[in-house]
C-alpha cells in the first residue's frame, strides 16, 4: 500500500476514534445529567414529602384540638346537666313535702309522687352520661351524689306522707266532727312518751299499748279518712321520730354536700385541664 492509502487508513481511524469519543463523552454527560436530574428529581420528591408530612401533621393537630374542644364541650354540659338533676331531686321532694302540709287531693298526690320519681329517674340518666364520658375522678363523686340523693328522696317521700296525715288528722279534730281523730292524737303521745321511757321496764310494754289505742282510734275515723301507709307514718314518726329529722337523712344531706364539692372540683380540674392540652 502506497503512503497515500495509509494516509487515508490513518485520517479514517482516527476520525472513527474522535466519534467514539465523542460517543463515550456523550454517554458520560447524559449519564451525570441524568444522575443529577435523579438527585434533583429526588431531594425535591424529598422536600415534597416533608412538606406533604406537615401539612398533614398540621391539619391532624387542628383536628384533634378540634376533638378535644368538642368533648371538652360535651362534657362540661354533661356536668352541668348532673348538677342541676340532682339539685332537682332534692328541691322536687321538699316541695313535695310543702304541699302535702295543705289538703291534697289524690292527683295531687299521684303528681307529687310522679315528679319525685322523675327527678330521680333524670338524675340516673344524667349520672350515666357523666359515667360514660369520665373521667373516674369525676365519675366517683357523681355515683356519691346520686347515692344520697336517692336516700335524701326517700326521707322526703316519706316526710310527705307523714306531714299529709297529720294535716288530715289536724282538720279532722279541728273540725270537732271526728271524737277519733282526738283520739288518735292522744294515742299517738301516749306512744310517743312510752318510746320516751325505753330505760323503764314498762317502757316496752306502754309503748305496745300507746300503738294499740292508735289502732282503735283509728277504727273510729270516718271511713277512708288515713290509708294504711299514712297511719304507719303517724306511727313511724310519733314514736322513732320524723323521717326528715331522722339521723339517716340528715347524714344523707352531709353526704351529699360533701361528694358534690368532690365532684365539682374534679370537674374543674378536667376541664381546665382539657383547655390546656
Amino acid at each position: 500500500m502506497d503512503l497515500e492509502g495509509i494516509g487515508a487508513l490513518t485520517a479514517a481511524g482516527v476520525a472513527v476514534f474522535g466519534v467514539l469519543a465523542s460517543v463515550l463523552v456523550g454517554r458520560w454527560q447524559m449519564r451525570a445529567a441524568l444522575r443529577a436530574a435523579e438527585a434533583t428529581g429526588q431531594a425535591g420528591l424529598a422536600q415534597a414529602e416533608a412538606a406533604y408530612r406537615a401539612a398533614l401533621d398540621a391539619v391532624r393537630a387542628q383536628a384533634n384540638a378540634g376533638h378535644r374542644q368538642w368533648h371538652r364541650g360535651v362534657q362540661r354540659e354533661a356536668y352541668a346537666a348532673f348538677l342541676l338533676a340532682a339539685h332537682r331531686v332534692r328541691d322536687v321532694g321538699q316541695r313535695f313535702v310543702v304541699e302535702s302540709e295543705q289538703e291534697l287531693s289524690a292527683e295531687g298526690v299521684r303528681a307529687g309522687r310522679a315528679g319525685l320519681d322523675d327527678a330521680l329517674a333524670a338524675l340516673k340518666a344524667a349520672r350515666t352520661i357523666v359515667e360514660l364520658e369520665g373521667p373516674d375522678e369525676v365519675a366517683v363523686p357523681a355515683a356519691a351524689m346520686t347515692d344520697a340523693a336517692q336516700l335524701m328522696s326517700h326521707f322526703l317521700g316519706a316526710q310527705a306522707v307523714y306531714e299529709r296525715a297529720w294535716g288530715k288528722l289536724g282538720r279532722l279534730a279541728g273540725a270537732g266532727g271526728s271524737q277519733g281523730a282526738s283520739a288518735l292524737v292522744e294515742a299517738l303521745e301516749r306512744l310517743r312518751a312510752g318510746r320516751r321511757a325505753e330505760e323503764d321496764e314498762d317502757g316496752d310494754e306502754e309503748g305496745g299499748a300507746g300503738e294499740r289505742d292508735c289502732r282503735v282510734a283509728r277504727g273510729a275515723l270516718p271511713a277512708g279518712a288515713l290509708d294504711d301507709d299514712e297511719f304507719r307514718a303517724l306511727l313511724d314518726g310519733w314514736s322513732s321520730g320524723f323521717p326528715a329529722s331522722s339521723r339517716a337523712y340528715l347524714d344523707s344531706v352531709t353526704r351529699f354536700g360533701e361528694a358534690e364539692a368532690r365532684f365539682v372540683c374534679a370537674a374543674k380540674v378536667e376541664l381546665h385541664s382539657g383547655s390546656r392540652s
